[in-house]
Parts: structure tokens; C-alpha cells; sequence
């Protein structure tokens, strides 16, 4: 069973309360979620965990039910240092690491600044950006989402969610395509609003850091998973230009989301 909780979280501008979901005994795997959803998007990986892990998926500062920071910045900084107090108030030292997106990119960050609480990585929807992509990217991803008395800003994030899974970047993605389930748009959409104004913060610094060259600085045994699936395929394949440490390995799986989630269930078996 998935139980909800919140953790008193210390940090340098004050306390702030961590949002989280687990379940199951054992070894302690922590799930970061990508922007700008919560753990509730984990949902199907703590399944695929539990079974071996005592599972910790959090919600991210800003997003789901979490406090936002009290003293944010403009790089992954603060959150590295979020995720290493909340390891300190469960009483955790070495954990298994999983992130997706900017969750991952967190998790790459933390494990470079803290490698003795990492066994081991895992993670999904993590990419190489060129520098040109990551420019417009920074220019054209990231629309205001502040209220408007029209309620223009409700519509922008419905149109934000539906292009969202149709296809990378959003505002590119091809609209006359099957429309994804309206149900995955609704969660999305709330997702950006209850973020709210300061959605991208998160987001933003995750893209600045999607660069194989600070992957390949990761110093901990490192699972990356590459899903045929995946809308960022074109993205994770351009890490095959690229020369690997041999603790950093690749994962391949067809694009079925049954695919996915054996590979990812192989891998969790393989480290706990």
C-alpha cells in the first residue's frame, strides 16, 4: 500500500515541509519526479519497486503538495541541498537514486556533490541538449502562467499539457495527431497551476543542465534508461556520440510501456 506523508524539512532560510509517498521494506530507493508534476506521477514506478525497496518518491519543492523553497536560486544548488536534508531527517545515509527529467538532472547534481549517499543512479529522461536548442528552448518553453482575469492562463496551461505528449519541445509538437488521454492532460495542467507563476524554476535549471559532459562527471554507479518510447528519443540517442565511464551504462528498451517497465524492473532487482 502507498501511504502520503510530510517531513519537516530544515533548511538554511527555515523549515519547510516536504511532501512524499511510500511504500514497501528494505533498502531505501528515493524517487525525484520530473517538472512540473509530483510524486503522484511515480505512482507506477513505486509499484515496480516496492516489492524490493523501502520506497521514498518526494515531491519536489514548488510542485505537488511541497513547500516551495525559501531561498530559491537560479541553478540545481538548492534543490541538492533540499534532497541532502531530507535524507538527514529521515536518517538515511547511502541510497539508491532515482530521477526522471528534472528529476534526474537533481539526482545527477546530488550525486556529484554528495557521492557517498548514492549507491547507485537510475535514471530516466535524461538527454544531451545542444546549446542553440537549449536557447530557444529557454525562450519559447516556459509561457506565463500569472492569473489573468480572462482566464486566458487556464487555457495556456491546457494547451501546455496536451502538446506536452504529443510530441519535444511542446510548442513544436504536431496537434492533429491521437490526442493523448484526457485524463493524463487534466492531472498535467493542474500540475502547472499548482505550481503556479513560479512553474519553471525547476524546469528551467534541469534544461541548462541536460549536457552528456556533466552526466559523464557522475562518480556512482550509473543506470541510464533509454525507452523507445520515450518523446526525447532523438534526444537520449545523441549520448552514442559520446564515450562512457565504464560505471555509467546504458539501458535499452522497445517502446512498449510494458518494455520499459521490465527493464526498469531488472535494474531495481539488479541493486537491491
Amino acid at each position: 500500500m502507498i501511504r502520503k506523508a510530510y517531513l519537516d524539512t530544515p533548511l538554511a532560510g527555515g523549515v519547510i515541509q516536504t511532501h512524499y509517498r511510500t511504500a514497501g521494506k528494505g533498502k531505501p530507493l528515493v524517487l525525484l519526479h520530473p517538472s512540473p508534476l509530483s510524486s503522484a506521477f511515480m505512482v507506477p514506478v513505486i509499484q515496480t519497486a516496492e516489492d524490493h525497496f523501502r520506497v521514498l518518491a518526494l515531491d519536489t519543492p514548488g510542485y505537488g503538495a511541497s513547500e516551495p523553497l525559501p531561498t530559491p536560486g537560479d541553478d540545481l544548488t538548492p534543490y541538492v541541498d533540499w534532497l541532502d536534508a531530507v535524507l538527514d531527517a529521515f536518517g538515511l545515509g547511502s541510497v539508491v537514486l532515482y530521477g526522471s527529467a528534472t528529476g534526474a538532472q537533481i539526482a545527477i547534481e546530488f550525486a556529484c556533490a554528495h557521492p557517498a549517499r548514492v549507491e547507485a543512479l537510475v535514471l530516466e529522461n535524461a538527454v544531451h541538449f545542444e546549446d542553440a536548442e537549449r536557447q530557444d528552448i529557454m525562450a519559447r518553453y516556459f509561457p506565463s502562467l500569472a492569473p489573468q482575469a480572462d482566464g486566458a492562463h487556464l487555457a495556456e496551461a491546457w494547451r501546455m499539457a496536451d502538446q506536452l505528449f504529443r510530441g519535444f519541445p511542446w510548442y513544436e509538437a504536431p496537434v492533429d495527431g491521437p490526442s493523448p488521454p484526457v485524463e493524463l492532460v487534466h492531472a498535467t495542467a493542474m500540475a502547472y497551476l499548482v505550481a503556479g507563476e513560479d512553474y519553471a524554476r525547476a524546469y528551467q535549471a534541469a534544461f541548462n543542465n541536460e549536457r552528456a559532459e556533466r552526466l559523464a562527471q557522475v562518480p556512482v554507479p550509473t543506470s541510464v534508461m533509454r525507452w523507445d518510447g520515450s518523446i526525447l528519443k532523438a534526444q537520449a540517442d545523441r549520448f552514442d556520440r559520446f564515450e562512457w565511464p565504464a560505471h555509467i551504462t546504458m539501458h535499452h528498451s522497445e517502446a512498449t510501456p510494458e518494455a520499459r517497465f521490465s527493464a526498469l524492473r531488472s535494474v531495481f532487482e539488479a541493486l537491491a
